[in-house]
């Protein structure tokens, strides 16, 4: 998830400890694509200045770090793209992850663990658990993974794709090591008036939250 409200100051103070992957280049940061920075929202398109779970998931997560050690965030998030998107078997985007991911692994970093959300472009799509099924053991296998933990989170259950929540919850049973995250009291941004369908700033901050709690759970810290 790129994300959609705008991230504010709070979200600004930064961690030299929590470094993250260029998605594209973004002048005001002095972000470059592809090259590590220290992380400050936005993560993802430079045009968007919003805030997604990423962020506050690594500010919580770092407090379990040992304190000689860096979290390095990947993002990979496009707005509005179905599932097949990000797929190996026809999907324009499923290289571009892995070669993102291979930059972070050539440089020293060791993938602990993918966190994921996404289903309102596939919304009821009774398919769509198989094909996320098909596209975590891809990158799996194709980055030597093993079997980390990957987390997905719960669309909201104020927007007209709450009902696809089903198929999330259905992934522990299809995905090894997989849990999902509670959107749970979380509520739709003031400014989506249109769609209605993205979380608001605070809510962003809480499904980060929740996203870092239950890796750190599934990693045993």
């Amino acid at each position: 998830m790129a994300g959609y409200a705008k991230s504010q100051a709070s979200d600004k103070v930064t961690n030299s400890r929590i470094l993250v992957l260029g998605y594209d280049n973004n002048a005001a940061l002095g972000r470059v694509k592809d090259q590590w920075s220290v992380a400050c929202p936005p993560l993802h398109a430079a045009w968007l200045d919003a805030i997604g779970p990423g962020d506050w998931f690594a500010k919580t997560l770092i407090e379990k770090v040992p304190s000689g050690d860096t979290i390095g965030l990947v993002p990979c998030a496009i707005s509005g793209e179905k599932i097949e998107t990000f797929m190996k078997s026809g999907g324009s985007k499923y290289n571009w992850i892995v070669n993102r991911a291979k930059i972070a692994q050539q440089s020293g970093g060791v993938i602990d663990g993918i966190i994921f959300l996404q289903g309102e472009s596939n919304n009821g799509d009774t398919s769509w658990p198989g094909k996320v099924k098909t596209l975590v053991n891809d990158l799996k296998t194709d980055l030597q993974l093993g079997d980390v933990p990957f987390i997905a989170g719960e669309l909201l259950y104020s927007s007209s794709c709450a009902g696809h929540n089903k198929l999330v919850n259905q992934l522990p049973s299809q995905i090894k090591n997989c849990y999902v995250v509670s959107a749970s009291g979380l509520v739709v941004d003031p400014s989506d008036t249109y769609w209605k369908l993205h979380f608001s700033h605070d809510s962003q901050v809480i499904l980060g939250k929740r996203f870092a709690e239950k890796m750190i759970q599934a990693l045993g810290w």
